[in-house]
């Protein structure tokens, strides 16, 4: 048995989690064995975590007083890499942001890896913190969700790594079959939606709250449903309050089943200015849900056929929405997703190295 160690924050919602769970569930379980470590052992995927994986919560401190975090940290990272040194035939630190896993991922093994789910930085001097801080130039592999962000990478740092492009994988069994649970969900109009975090500075959803007051104003008819949480989800209320749009936004908060959200609306839109490889993408295609995007990562790649990728501002939103409304939108190319997790897997196995035959 290969022994493989994933180390991540927590397991609670967003894409990064979910990508984790998808691949714990398809991995081969004869071949490797999975240990799970995560920062914090919390989150509402947490029960759904294969039962043959085992999970080692690092219960690292939070405490908002610095030194007593940073004192019991440091032994907590020493108990743990004396524990766990070298024990792993592979390990990859999966959540880039959070420093005990980029410590420890590379003391567990030294067939180390580190995933790069998005553009980290706006400016060179911010690449070039960010950079020191994953410490990402000491693994061995660096894998990364789009050939945008490896590119950025490159360009930056001129690594000579050993590097990856390795879009998430899905699990679109239980999309489907969670699709059908019953939520109460009445959609009354044409209805847009959004699922993700609730963080301005990524996710831009002012603009999609802007635009469709704009839409809204001029004679549009149709709801907007969001999905998620976060810190700026009260921000993003009080804007809605401010603009009198609430018969038409309706916010669900988080929702650990989102796929009937999916099921029932006309498109899903997209509004972000930086993305690594946005799992909602592969969440739309399964549900055969066209899309609109800004143009991050590779959207013209991943959304062709799929929907309507435009430039981030506010009029190109406005246009995309728009065209959707007028027009509706008819997907072309037919999305395979048991071809598209085949290649995902085959591509994590050539980046774990090792193989059993």
């Amino acid at each position: 048995m290969i022994k493989v160690a994933f180390l991540t924050k927590n397991l609670d919602i967003g894409g990064i989690e979910r990508a984790i769970l998808n691949y714990l569930n398809y991995m081969d379980k004869l071949k490797y064995e999975i240990t799970l470590f995560l920062d914090e052992g919390e989150g509402i995927y947490l029960n759904e975590v294969p039962k043959d994986v085992k999970i080692v919560n690092l219960n690292m401190c939070k405490s908002r007083n610095f030194l007593w975090r940073k004192l019991v940290n440091f032994f907590k990272l020493g108990y743990y890499s004396l524990k766990y040194y070298h024990k792993f035939d592979f390990a990859a630190s999966f959540t880039t942001t959070v420093k005990s896993n980029i410590i420890l991922a590379k003391r567990f093994s030294s067939n180390n890896a580190i995933w790069y789910h998005g553009e980290y930085w706006n400016t060179d001097e911010e690449a070039k913190r960010f950079v020191k801080y994953s410490n990402s130039l000491k693994y061995k592999k660096v894998v990364f969700v789009s050939n945008y962000v490896k590119d950025k990478y490159i360009n930056f740092t001129h690594s000579k790594q050993n590097l990856f492009v390795i879009n998430n994988p899905i699990d679109h069994l239980k999309m489907i079959k969670n699709s059908q649970e019953d939520l109460g969900l009445k959609r009354e109009k044409f209805t847009f939606l959004n699922v993700g975090r609730h963080e301005e500075k990524a996710k831009n959803l002012i603009a999609l709250l802007n635009v469709t007051d704009r839409l809204l104003k001029d004679g549009y008819d149709f709801d907007l449903w969001m999905v998620g949480s976060g810190p700026d989800t009260d921000l993003y209320k009080s804007i809605i309050s401010r603009l009198q749009i609430e018969d038409h936004v309706k916010m669900f908060g988080k929702q650990s089943n989102v796929y009937p959200f999916y099921k029932i609306a006309d498109a899903f839109v997209l509004t972000s200015v930086t993305e690594g490889n946005p799992v909602v993408y592969l969440e739309a295609k399964v549900m055969n849900l066209p899309i609109i995007s800004t143009n991050v990562s590779d959207a013209k790649i991943e959304l062709d056929g799929y929907g309507i990728v435009c430039d981030i501002n506010e009029d190109a939103i406005y246009e995309a929405m728009k065209e959707f409304l007028d027009k509706g939108y008819k997907i072309e190319n037919p999305f395979d997703p048991v071809v598209y997790n085949r290649d995902v897997l085959s591509k994590l196995y050539e980046v774990i190295g090792l193989w059993i035959r």
